[in-house]
């Protein structure tokens, strides 16, 4: 595995290896977009992003089983050259299509000092459930200090994890995409 927080460096090494398909992964706003257009763009690849409209049904509640997986499995088999395919939980979605990459990109967001700035969520070692229990009780109490210095009434319903961040959170602790692939990206903050 590679770590690097250079574009030039992951070009560099595309530019040297043949692929044909290529998997952006990391969390939700760690960058993954950003940097599979800035490589697509840059070496002429083809660009999919998962989140869009033609490839997922937005609003249910979680990712990987709203995937339309028959556009998928259509625009990898019909790409005329290598394609970038970006997304969360992006492992689970290549397992469900039975395929591998020929390389796997993980997108960390990094603080000033190197440090990942959702380590805490995406490298869990204890209990899943509980930890997800733990981090829904925290986001409440945030809410009601929140409620409480802007003087406004406390709806727990708006403060609580919502699906998708759960399923990410799992998605880490099953898949460990971060310790899987050939490269980290650690993108600053």
């Amino acid at each position: 595995m590679q770590a690097t927080s250079e574009v030039s460096e992951i070009l560099k090494r595309l530019k040297r290896r043949k692929v044909g398909l290529i998997g952006i992964d990391g969390k939700d706003g760690s960058g993954k977009s950003t940097l599979a257009r800035e490589l697509a763009s840059r070496l002429g690849y083809i660009h999919v992003e998962l989140d869009d409209d033609e490839y997922v049904e937005k609003n249910l509640g979680q990712f990987v089983q709203n995937i339309k997986y028959d556009k998928v499995r259509e625009k990898i088999n019909n790409a005329q050259n290598t394609l970038i395919l970006d997304g969360v939980c992006l492992l689970a979605v290549f397992d469900r299509l039975h395929i591998d990459p020929d390389l796997l990109i993980y997108v960390k967001r990094t603080g000033s000092y190197g440090e990942w700035r959702d380590e805490e969520e995406c490298d869990v070692s204890e209990d899943i459930e509980g930890f997800i229990a733990r981090e829904n009780e925290e986001y409440h109490r945030f809410g009601e200090a929140e409620a409480g210095i802007e003087g406004k009434k406390f709806d727990p319903d708006e403060w609580t994890l919502s699906e998708l961040q759960k399923e990410i959170i799992r998605y880490h602790y099953d898949f460990r995409p971060h310790r899987k692939s050939d490269i980290i990206y650690n993108r600053g903050d």
